[in-house]
Order: structure tokens, then sequence, then C-alpha cells
């Protein structure tokens, strides 16, 4: 009697790097590479420096190629990253379940039409018959923290805009399971908190913050939201540093202490004790 093919039996599992699924895929050689070092060391996860020294051997990738490589294969697997004391490992689970045999789920037509229908990028503000940029679909919270293909969470963004905005992204990608779990939280000052703690006292960018409290409905007062978990006992810092590169100032918090949440209702606890402190 053959031996089962453990593949069929369990279509969750990572398919081998040479099987004919990752070959349809049409990824680059050193994509396939990385996918192979995660492929076989898929039950003891390397960290990033780990890959990073890896790929460079072979490639010499600089560091910032890796890691976008690495966001390039959660396109089309489920790559969880998982913290160990200070490190982080990254681990291959399988197909990511968003999509269907591995392959990205397109859009649809319509959708795309109606999200590119401003034809004016959603961030820089040019346009493709003024400035010849080409607009591309954007994810505003990226698939790999949660982010849906609903409406409300797409834009349009130039190449430049959406280029820069994932790697400014993929610089906290260690971070994505906290993040995930930060944004379970029904409440935006549940969320804010969260993710503050996440960092472990570390400074937290506005745009993150920004981003995390609209993950399940837009915030244009998040930094209210903010300010009033102070009136929970929360010590919170904040810092302004200016981009040498825009010369535009940007904004950092951190959490020094927090206190446990309140039982039910975060913003009713709020209200109480704003209205006992004005009595």
């Amino acid at each position: 009697m053959p031996e089962e093919d453990p593949q069929e039996t369990n279509p969750e599992l990572p398919p081998a790097p040479d099987s004919q699924e990752v070959e349809a895929l049409g990824l680059s050689t050193v994509h396939l590479r990385l996918y192979r070092l995660l492929y076989e060391l898929r039950d003891n996860p390397p960290t990033m420096l780990e890959i990073r020294a890896e790929i460079a051997d072979e490639s010499g990738s600089s560091p910032a190629q890796t890691d976008r490589r690495v966001r390039d294969l959660r396109d089309y697997f489920s790559i969880d990253t998982v913290r160990e004391g200070r490190n982080h490992r990254y681990k291959l689970r399988g197909w990511d379940h968003d999509r269907s045999n591995g392959l990205r789920r397109a859009l649809s037509r319509r959708t795309r039409a109606q999200v590119l229908a401003p034809q004016r990028c959603a961030q820089c503000g040019r346009t493709p018959i003024e400035h010849h940029v080409v607009l591309v679909v954007d994810h505003k919270v990226p698939r790999h923290w949660g982010g849906t293909d609903d409406l409300e969470n797409l834009q349009p963004l130039c190449e430049d805009c959406n280029s820069g905005k994932k790697a400014f992204y993929g610089a906290y990608d260690e971070y994505t399971e906290e993040i995930k779990a930060a944004a379970e939280h029904e409440e935006p000052h549940g969320r804010i908190g969260e993710l503050l703690k996440a960092f472990r006292g570390d400074w937290v960018p506005s745009e993150l913050i920004s981003v995390v409290a609209s993950m399940k409905q837009y915030q244009d007062d998040w930094q209210k939201r903010l300010r009033e978990l102070r009136t929970l006992g929360w010590q919170i810092d904040s810092k302004k540093k200016k981009d040498p590169t825009s010369g535009r100032f940007h904004s950092y918090y951190r959490v020094k202490h927090w206190e446990p949440w309140p039982e039910g209702s975060i913003r009713a606890e709020i209200s109480r004790l704003e209205r006992r402190g004005r009595q």
C-alpha cells in the first residue's frame, strides 16, 4: 500500500518548496530560497537576524531587502511572528487562509474602479494626468495585520507613496501578533492601550496608533482617546521628532505605567471618573 502523502491529507501544511503549487507562484530565486529556509526551519523558526545572515551570504541582499521579501511571501503564506524573550521568530504555518490555493485573492474590477475613481493619490495628492504617476489600490490596514478587502479599508495611492508606506509599516512587523491582538479590542481606548503595552515602554509613532485605533471604526479623535487613558491612572509620555528628510515633525508616545481595564465599558468608567473630578 503506497505511503500516504501528508500534504494531501492536510492541506493546511505549507507546500514543499519544489512543489508545483509553489512553482506556479512565479517567485524569484531569492524569494524561493527564503521560502525554502522558512520551510526547512518551520519546526525551529529562525529570527530575522538569522534569516538576513543566511540570505545575505547567498544573494548579497541588504537587511531591508530581506525584510521586504518576507512581507512579499505573506501575500501567499501565513507567516507568524512569534515572540521569544527579546527575539522574534518567523514561523511558516501554511497557505494564508484568505487566499485560494496560495494565490492572492484578486479584487474585483468593480471594486478597483471604485477605489481608483478619485484619480488622485490619497497621501500626496498627485494625479496620473498631471504628474504621470501610477495609482494602485492600497490597504489602509495591512492584510497581515488583519486588514480586509472592504471598501472602507481601501484607498488609491501612487506607487511611490505605497512603497514608502510598506517600508514604514514593515519596520513594525515584529509586533504583528500584538497589533492583531490589540485590534480585537472593542473600544478605541482598549486598542490604543494594548498597542502601547505591546511596545513595552518603547516609543510608538502616532501614525501607527491612528491606524490601530481605527481598525474597527474610524477614529478622527484618537488623540483625545489616548489622553483619556490618563484619567484611568495611566502614565503616558510624548515627544516630537523631526524627520531630516521631509523636515516634518512626528509625534511619538510610550506608556510608563498602566492600570487594569475596568469591568464593563472603558468609556463609561472614564465618564464616571471625569464627573467625579468635576464635582
